[in-house]
């Protein structure tokens, strides 16, 4: 468990790329798993107004927006055998990445939590693009681009599915 979370955590330090992350289905599906989890810990934590099956769904949509740009990516510039250990990287970044952003989110509030808030973002879009450009073979520049569009289009897609219950605080669902 420790070197799972040592090569997650070297990702996310930018040392190591997704081409050394284990692409087997069962560890995929615990890494789907965990990330779904963790994104209803976050979404809880950032959003507690919200009801448990909002918070579900935010980190649902979260998770297939993110795989689908990621694959289509691969897909046009032809690698996509490098689905499985691009998006376990992600996945498992993100595990970590969430796991830090509740403990931190949670012990901090005012202008610190969305100091926070903001700096573990850029370290999010940073990190997801780091393995995007490792992924696609192409420049930094452009993986943090398509990082910044993930979390962009997320947004308009949970907005765009969930508006009303999302603006208005609705926890009925």
């Amino acid at each position: 468990m420790t070197a799972v979370l040592r090569l997650f955590w070297n990702i996310c330090l930018l040392r190591d790329g997704p081409e050394t992350v284990p692409t087997h289905t069962w560890f995929l599906v615990s890494l789907i798993a965990a990330e779904l989890a963790m994104g209803v810990v976050l979404s809880a934590v950032m959003y507690p107004n919200l009801s448990p099956a909002l918070w579900l769904n935010l980190a649902l949509i979260n998770l297939a927006v993110t795989a689908s740009i990621a694959w289509f990516a691969l897909y046009l510039r032809n690698c996509e055998r490098r689905f499985p250990a691009t998006l376990g990287a992600i996945l498992g970044t993100e595990v970590l990445i969430d796991a830090v952003g509740a403990l931190a989110l949670s012990a901090t509030s005012g202008g610190a939590r969305v100091t926070t808030g903001w700096i573990l973002t850029l370290w999010s879009v940073a990190v997801i693009g780091f393995i995007l450009h490792r992924a696609l073979a192409t420049r930094l520049w452009v993986g943090i681009l398509l990082s910044f569009a993930i979390g962009v289009l997320g947004t308009f897609v949970a907005l765009a599915l969930l508006g009303n219950l999302l603006v208005g605080g609705d926890s009925a669902v």
